[in-house]
């Protein structure tokens, strides 16, 4: 049975979401925007249309153009009338061209799926016209993907042959972190004066793009004394590939793993052998991020936009390099990220662990209010049964205090790190970093 209620619903938010090609940050959908203004969208979507049928030069001529034609029918005998009529035959040829030599193109976007904030990435696409006519004027995706991604070099083609196929590349500079809907590819004509622009598009390639944090690697950790070595946690993390150190054969008992049974040891003997592996203690590390950025005030709004947090920024890239560092082999990393949502997440060992740290660590955004008091029990007594913790703060006050303490009266281990440009009296085991040092890569060993 059809479900018109979700069906309307899905239309709704798609609506709220603005167009693919004038995107407002206002419309974003994220834990900021809770409220999505129905007139802000449905601004966005005539301005949108507007743009995706006339070029920017349009844009310019089509209003001097209808003073024009207002002022000519006025006054008969003007010489205007005359600029009129030549702007109506342009375009009119405008039109006939462009609507014959539109483009009918296949297109294939390839881009990745995550990149790194403060680099460039290429996007490529393949073309293959469908058409027996030329394609001219070609721009693959021409506008901009969004707040935060430049688009420094469009995929641009003076001409596509009939039944040709050619591949183009566009760079776009990620400048800052953030979760981006990167909508359906397009390939865009402004054949032949550059007044109407004649597009299609593949509807089937919307894809979301992670812009992680841009972290330095650390080179030297030093994990906290006494994190548990568990060996039944290689069971829990550990992924294909892993190896154990073979330590003999033994004969076979009911209830082994058969996988494990020694087939030219078993011909060679007569009776079922398995083999015996020495398994790897696996350290489990808690790594807990706080999120809480206290909102500006109405004078402070004011006087300067907001712009986004110095200490938490800071905080992301500390805690994507910790999780790369333990990515390596260290340990498995449990993330605590806490903030307007409590983001949980096992890890084992590996790249692709990491890349599931940095998928959630691109889409954090701050936490209006106090959010390390607010764990819920049951993931607090997931976070105190891990030997080790790394706590990452963006702030000093007497709740987060308290939290390091309840850890500590759980007999967790802790590194306690605090971002800040200004600290006051610390306890012993509290570590300060500046902001700056962080992002500047000064920040190589802890």
């Amino acid at each position: 049975m059809f479900d018109y209620d979700a069906y309307i619903q899905r239309k709704l938010s798609r609506f709220l979401d603005g167009p693919e090609t004038f995107q407002l940050s206002a419309l974003r959908r994220d834990g900021r925007h809770k409220y999505r203004s129905s007139t802000l969208a449905l601004f966005a979507w005539s301005v949108g249309l507007v743009r995706l049928f006339l070029s920017p030069v349009s844009f310019y001529l089509v209003p001097a153009a209808l003073l024009l034609t207002g002022y000519a029918s006025v006054a008969m005998d003007s010489p205007m009338r005359v600029m009129v009529l030549i702007f109506l035959a342009v375009f009119l040829v405008e039109l006939i061209l462009g609507f014959w030599y539109r483009p009918r193109v296949d297109i294939v976007r390839l881009m990745p799926d995550r990149v790194r904030a403060k680099s460039r990435f290429k996007v490529q696409f393949i073309l293959h016209n469908r058409r027996r006519l030329p394609a001219w004027d070609i721009w693959a995706d021409p506008f901009h993907y969004g707040p935060g991604l430049s688009t420094e070099q469009h995929a641009a083609l003076a001409e596509l042959p009939p039944k040709a196929e050619v591949k183009l590349e566009s760079i776009v500079y990620a400048k800052r972190r953030g979760r981006h809907l990167i909508y359906t590819a397009r390939v865009e004509s402004r054949f032949p004066f550059n007044l109407i622009k004649w597009s299609c598009r593949w509807r089937k390639d919307a894809r979301m793009l992670s812009v992680y944090p841009a972290f330095t690697s650390l080179t030297k950790f030093k994990l906290p004394l006494g994190a548990r070595n568990q060996a039944e946690g290689m069971a829990r993390y550990s992924k294909i590939g892993e190896s154990m150190e073979l330590m003999g054969v033994r004969d076979y008992r009911e209830g082994d793993d058969i996988r494990r049974i020694d087939w030219p040891g078993t011909a060679r003997l007569g009776s079922f052998v398995v083999k015996e592996f020495e398994e790897d203690e696996l350290k489990r590390i808690a790594l807990v991020t706080d999120t809480y950025v206290p909102p500006p005030t109405l004078w402070q709004r004011l006087r300067k936009m907001p712009k986004e947090s110095e200490e938490l920024e800071a905080a992301l890239e500390l805690t994507a390099a910790l999780a790369e560092y333990f990515s390596r082999g260290e340990a498995a990393v449990e993330l605590f990220a806490v903030g307007l949502e409590v983001h949980h997440l096992e890890t084992g060992r590996g790249t692709t662990s990491f890349e599931a740290v940095c998928d959630i660590l691109s889409g954090i955004e701050p936490s209006p209010e106090p959010a390390l008091p607010q764990l819920e029990p049951d993931v607090f007594r997931d976070l105190s049964e891990v030997g080790g913790a790394v706590v990452v703060l963006i702030g000093d006050d007497p709740e987060r205090r308290k939290f390091v303490e309840r850890l500590r009266e759980s007999d967790v281990s802790l590194r306690v790190f605090l971002i800040t440009d200004s600290p006051s009296e610390l306890p012993p085991e509290w570590v300060a970093l500046s902001p700056q040092a962080i992002r500047s890569g000064m920040v190589r060993e802890l």
